[in-house]
């Protein structure tokens, strides 16, 4: 055999596989035989091909396609295929029910009783179809009506247990009740309402204190910022300084502060003792400081001697004579206050 030949078998091969496989994806198995049937639903929501056909809770098929009904377009039509060793009877009905919140829905084939020869549904027949609903599908047609009895006697029993007028548990005084938490209500609101008319002033100032602190703190914010930066940077000089020899040079330094400090001390005490001595003593200090007549005469000395400087300045020969050749009488200028003349 040549070698073309056994690449054309087995891409024969590869190809049946890859249909069989396709189908099979489908829900739809080439290698056993099935017949086909179809329903027609008003609504297929949630219904999809390769969904499952059941009965009794088994699975013996698989819907195969699912187009519109070209007589009626408000219907679908089902299309699925039952596996041949199972036998629908012609007066089978196809429920679509929900498999649950996350499985979608599926086909459940009813069957009354087994069919033999002619009571077979031949493949291509159309069976009745019916619609279940979500609850009804959880709970069971069955069911269902047996739940609604029992919430129905459960309603009643609850009706009947209310009470009559004056028995615990009567209507009236559920409302009496209430109408007392209304009026508590209604206290409790008024008491609010004046409390916060009476506050209304102090919470408006307090309001526009914070909106002013806000304000503030707005403006501040760069300054914040600057100075949480030149803190940081503060830290890590530290962190990056020899702590410890600072430390010790701080300590030194606080002790010469100290010393320094109570020579001042000394000092102040010393001048204090100096200057009460001169304020209560009889010595010089103390009449210069509380004499006023000495501190007239001072000024009058004072005023005297800047008259006699004046006048050397304005009239220098009058106390100075120079002369090479001999002296000559000089006529001098007085000032206008001439000190000799007081």
């Amino acid at each position: 055999m040549s070698k073309e030949i056994k690449i054309g078998i087995l891409t024969f091969i590869v190809l049946l596989v890859m249909v069989w496989g396709y189908t099979f994806l489908k829900g739809r198995n080439l290698l056993t035989d099935s017949n086909t049937y179809f329903a027609i639903y008003d609504d297929v929501t949630d219904l999809a091909v390769s969904s499952p056909v059941l009965v009794n809770g088994y699975k013996v098929g698989t819907v195969t396609k699912i187009i519109l009904n070209e007589k009626n377009t408000s219907q679908m039509v089902v299309y699925f295929d039952v596996h041949e060793d199972y036998k629908i009877p012609k007066d089978a009905e196809v429920a679509l029910k929900s498999m649950g919140f996350v499985n979608g829905r599926g086909l459940f084939i009813e069957i009354d009783k087994v069919c033999s020869g002619a009571d077979c549904a031949p493949s291509g027949t159309q069976l009745k179809s019916k619609v279940v609903g979500l609850v009804e599908s959880m709970l069971g047609e069955g069911e269902m009506e047996n739940y609604s009895a029992d919430l129905s006697t459960t309603a009643q029993s609850i009706i009947a247990g209310i009470g009559k007028e004056g028995q615990e548990g009567a209507i009236h005084e559920t409302f009496r009740q209430l109408e007392q938490i209304s009026k508590n209500l209604a206290a409790v609101s008024l008491s609010t309402q004046i409390l916060l008319e009476k506050s209304s002033g102090d919470i408006q100032r307090t309001m526009k204190n914070l909106s002013q602190i806000t304000d503030g703190i707005a403006k501040s914010n760069k300054n914040i910022e600057s100075l949480l930066k030149n803190v940081d940077k503060i830290s890590q000089d530290i962190a990056a300084a020899e702590v410890d020899e600072t430390a010790k040079r701080v300590n030194n330094s606080l002790d010469e502060l100290k010393l320094t400090l109570n020579q001042t001390s000394q000092t102040l005490t010393e001048l204090n003792s100096v200057i009460k001595k001169a304020d209560q003593g009889d010595g010089s200090v103390a009449k210069l400081l509380n004499d006023a007549k000495l501190y007239e005469n001072m000024e009058a000395t004072t005023k005297q001697l800047n008259l006699l400087l004046q006048d050397l300045r304005l009239n220098p020969k009058r106390y100075a004579h120079f002369s090479i050749f001999g002296r000559k009488n000089q006529n001098y200028t007085l000032p206008a206050e001439d000190p000799a003349n007081k």
